[in-house]
C-alpha cells in the first residue's frame, strides 16, 4: 500500500499569503470560542505532585530539527554503516550554543509517529507549532525526526516499532548533551502514537545512565512528557516496569493523553497486537501507576474533521465519522490550502499548554 505522506506536500512549501488583521482576529475568536466549547465536555484531572521550576517567555522562533534520518534501513531496521547506536543530526546549530537559551527558559520537544516522512515530520512539527502559539505559548520548540516511514503493512509496522526503540538512545544523548550545556533549562516533551516508544526507551537508557554513574543531580531531568495517542502496550507505564520506574526517576510530570474512539488504534493496532495500546483507554486497569503520572480522555478535544495536516491522509481519514475518530488530529488541524499557515482547531494541545500552567499555580 502507498505511504499517504509521499505526495508532494504543499503544506511545507515557501508560500506566503497576505491577510488583512480583521481576518486573523476574527479567525482568533473562532478558536478560542471551540476551545471553549470543547472544555466543557473534557474531565477533571486530579493534581499529583510537582517540583516547581521556573520559565520565561522567548519571542516565537522558527522551529528546528535533531534528524536520524537515513541512520536506519527502511527495509530492515538496522543501523546503516556509518551510523552509530546514538549519532544524531542537528539542523539549526546556533541553538545548541551556550548563549541562545537562558536559564529559567524552556525547550518543547515534539516527536512525531508511525509511518511519516521527513517533510511530514517537517509539517507536524510547524503544526504543533503552530497550535502552542494559539494557546499563548512561545517558547523554542525542536523536533525529533526518525527513521519512521516503513513499508505501510503488518512487516513495516514490526520494523518501525524496532527503529522507535533504537531511537530512544540517541534522544537520550541529546538530552544529555542539551542538558550538559542547558542545566537551568526545562525540557517538555511531546509525543504522538510510536513516539512513545521512542520516549520508553529514552528514559530507560537515561535512568540507567543516572544509576550507572550514581548521579543524584540527574542532569538530564524533564519537565514534563505528555504522550498523546500512544501506540505501546497499555502495561507500559506500570509502576513495576522498567518504563514505569524510569518515568519517577527522570521526569517531573508524565501525562498521557487517551482517546477511547482513535480510529488508528481501534482497528490497526489491535487488529496487529491483539492487545489495547496505552493511548486507546489508558493505563490497563489494576496496574499501579507511576507516583508522578496522569491521564486524561481527551475525545472530546479532537473534532470530527478530515485532512487534518490540509492534505488527505488516507490512514486517518477514512473512519472519521465522530468526535475522537481522526489519529492525526491530537496536534491540530490545519485550514486547507492555501490558508493551511492557520488552524482551524488546535486538538488535544490546549490542554498540554493548560497541564503546564495548572503545574505553576499548585
Amino acid at each position: 500500500m502507498v505511504n499517504w505522506f509521499r505526495d508532494k506536500n504543499p503544506v511545507t512549501g515557501n508560500h506566503r499569503i497576505s491577510l488583512k488583521s480583521g481576518f486573523l482576529s476574527k479567525w482568533t475568536n473562532k478558536l478560542k470560542n471551540i476551545n471553549k466549547n470543547k472544555r466543557k465536555k473534557q474531565q477533571p484531572i486530579t493534581p499529583i505532585p510537582y517540583r516547581r521550576t521556573t520559565s520565561t517567555t522567548t519571542a516565537t522562533t522558527p522551529s528546528s530539527i535533531v534528524s536520524t534520518r537515513g541512520h536506519f534501513s527502511l527495509l530492515t531496521g538496522k543501523l546503516i554503516f556509518l551510523h552509530n547506536a546514538s549519532d544524531c543530526d542537528y539542523y539549526q546549530m546556533s541553538k545548541l550554543s551556550r548563549n541562545y537559551y537562558l536559564d529559567g527558559d524552556e525547550l518543547v520537544m515534539y516527536i512525531h509517529g508511525v509511518w511519516v516522512d521527513q517533510y511530514s515530520a517537517k509539517e507536524q512539527i510547524d503544526r504543533t507549532n503552530l497550535s502552542l502559539i494559539a494557546n499563548g505559548y512561545h517558547n523554542p520548540i525542536m523536533g525529533f525526526s526518525w527513521d519512521s516511514n516503513t513499508s505501510f503493512n503488518p512487516i513495516g509496522w514490526g520494523i518501525a516499532k524496532s527503529i522507535a526503540s533504537q531511537n530512544g538512545l540517541k534522544l537520550a544523548k541529546f538530552i544529555s548533551d542539551f542538558k550538559t550545556v542547558y542545566q537551568d533549562v526545562n525540557i517538555r516533551i511531546i509525543a504522538h502514537s510510536l513516539g512513545a516508544k521512542v520516549i520508553e526507551s529514552a528514559l530507560i537508557a537515561l535512568d540507567k545512565n543516572n544509576k550507572r554513574t550514581q548521579n543524584r543531580h540527574i542532569p538530564y531531568y524533564i519537565g514534563s512528557i505528555h504522550l498523546m495517542g500512544a501506540a505501546i502496550n497499555d502495561i507500559s507505564t506500570s509502576k513495576n516496569t522498567a518504563f514505569g520506574i524510569a518515568i519517577e526517576n527522570t521526569v517531573n510530570r508524565f501525562y498521557n493523553l487517551y482517546n477511547p474512539e482513535d480510529n488508528a488504534l481501534k482497528r490497526a493496532y489491535v487488529n496487529t497486537e491483539n492487545q489495547n495500546p496505552l493511548g486507546l483507554y489508558g493505563i490497563r486497569k489494576g496496574e499501579p501507576s507511576p507516583a508522578n503520572y496522569a491521564e486524561r480522555n481527551v475525545k472530546f478535544e479532537i473534532p470530527p474533521l478530515k485532512r487534518a495536516s490540509g492534505l488527505y491522509q488516507s490512514f486517518c481519514d477514512k473512519a472519521v465519522y465522530g468526535w475522537g475518530d481522526n489519529h492525526c488530529g491530537y496536534i491540530g488541524f490545519r485550514e486547507p490550502y492555501p490558508f493551511n499557515r492557520f488552524l482551524k482547531d488546535d486538538g488535544a494541545i490546549n490542554v498540554i499548554v493548560d497541564d503546564w500552567r495548572r503545574e505553576y499555580d499548585i
